[in-house]
């Protein structure tokens, strides 16, 4: 009698899970778009959404992310399809990336699946949050320029999910500027390893500039950044610094202060948690001020810093914590702002739950990950992660050190400018630094037991 060799459930199991991985996260994706249909949506959501409907087109969020709203829900006749769109250009983006960085096999695939199994990118991905297209475009951007020194290079597939990068890229005003460091960066790097790299780099940032500038001209507008925008972090910044005791303000500053607030609105502790919404919603607050003479505003900043450098900086590092390292700005804190919506807040868009009970199921995880945070949402931390896992399986690759510049890009451009201290931001740093770490534990920890093992034979 023949025996019939039968593979081990395990084994099966994970080849289902390696030929799957190029279609699987779709399907988790549009799950998590199934299941809380037709997604989550909170103010800024809605915010973003009345612009597109109503108008007038404004260069709050980026004149281009409005239109893209506009093309995708057929001028918000369809959301739905901008919540499936947002859901499925990530969880592509994320498979796709670590496609170009790690090898394929059981750990990428089960690290891809997690990741995007969890709220981080299944919840935040069904919002209307421009984080998650530019999260998606890096992403992507990462993964083709990575791929220029091979032979083939540039395929059709390549070119155009380039041009598919430029576009979710240009929907935040930092993604400019992060593929244009990453870019710098490479034709820095010892040894040239990476001026083709930043060659493409230089390429895409200027498609993103000039994609931001021609979508801010249609819209009306002459600067693609609303000022009041642009420096709302050292607004915030002196709300918070102006909150603490023995802060040296001089009279010539205070002179200029006025303009904008009162001296009793000016301090608001608040500020020193999330943003200065009490002072901007103050009676006294004039945003044409703010507006008119924002470079005077940011030498006022400049001037209270050199005078209170210790205040600032415990100011400015107590406001962007969520970006820091865990400890550098103190003991962690559990009041962090909720950065995964988990309802849809009441609105004139006839949006509302078509599952409202398993809605009701699946928002617990979202709620869940918002508890934790100061671990899964730390985005210094992650870096830390990314950059170690790097090392740690030697993965030198193109994608992943261009991934790695872009990172610490956008690291210090939130440090520098986030207005508040929002997990969101640091999107990017975070899906990339738990795959990365999770493809770590996948390919060392049985590597290290299967050592173990022989040794004891």
């Amino acid at each position: 009698m023949v025996g019939i060799a039968v593979p081990a459930p395990r084994a099966t199991t994970e080849g289902f899970l390696v030929r799957a991985e190029p279609w699987l996260p779709l399907v988790i994706g549009f799950a998590w778009w199934a299941a809380m249909y037709p997604g989550l949506f909170g103010e800024d959501s809605l915010m973003n959404l009345t612009e597109a409907r109503n108008g007038p087109v404004s260069v709050w969020f980026t004149a281009w992310w409005i239109y893209l709203i506009r093309f995708v829900t057929f001028g918000t006749r369809a959301i739905p399809l901008l919540t499936l769109f947002g859901v499925l250009v990530l969880t592509f983006a994320v498979r796709y990336w670590a496609a170009a960085c790690f090898p394929r096999g059981r750990a990428r695939a089960v690290s891809v699946c997690l990741v995007c199994a969890t709220p981080l990118v299944g919840a935040l991905g069904i919002q209307v949050r421009h984080d998650v297209e530019m999260t998606a475009g890096l992403l992507l951007c990462a993964a083709a320029v990575g791929r220029a020194g091979d032979p083939s290079w540039p395929r059709a597939v390549d070119v155009a999910l380039l041009v598919l990068a430029v576009a979710l890229i240009a929907t935040r005003h930092n993604g400019f500027a992060i593929v244009l460091a990453a870019a710098v960066a490479c034709l820095l790097m010892p040894g040239g390893a990476l001026v083709r790299q930043g060659l493409i780099l230089l390429i895409v940032s200027g498609a993103v500039f000039a994609g931001t500038l021609t979508a801010t001209r249609i819209s009306g507008h002459s600067q693609i950044a609303d000022p009041l925008g642009a420096v709302e972090w050292a607004v915030t910044d002196i709300s918070c610094l102006l909150s603490k005791k023995d802060v040296r303000v001089s009279d010539a500053q205070w002179e200029f202060l006025a303009t904008v607030a009162s001296q009793t609105d000016w301090p608001q502790p608040n500020a020193c948690r999330s943003m200065a919404k009490e002072l901007f919603a103050a009676a006294s607050f004039r945003r044409e001020a703010v507006r008119q003479h924002p470079g005077q505003l940011l030498r006022v900043w400049l001037s209270l810093a050199l005078e209170n450098p210790r205040r600032m900086v415990q100011a400015h590092v107590e406001r962007v914590r969520i970006f820091l390292p865990p400890f550098v700005a103190g003991l962690p804190r559990t009041d962090n702002l909720p950065f995964i919506h988990s309802t849809i807040l009441p609105n004139d868009l006839d949006l509302e739950w078509t599952f409202p009970r398993v809605a009701g199921v699946a928002r617990l995880l979202a709620r869940a990950w918002n508890a934790l945070a100061i671990v899964v949402g730390n985005a210094g931390l992650w870096l830390i992660a990314l950059i170690v896992s790097a090392r740690m399986i030697r993965a030198s690759g193109p994608a992943l050190r261009v991934t790695i510049l872009m990172a610490v890009a956008l690291e210090l451009t939130i440090l520098v400018a986030a207005p508040m201290s929002e997990v969101r931001y640091g999107l990017f740093i975070l899906i990339a630094g738990q795959v990365a770490t999770l493809v770590t534990c996948f390919e060392i920890f049985p590597r290290s037991h299967a050592v173990h093992t022989a040794a004891r034979v």
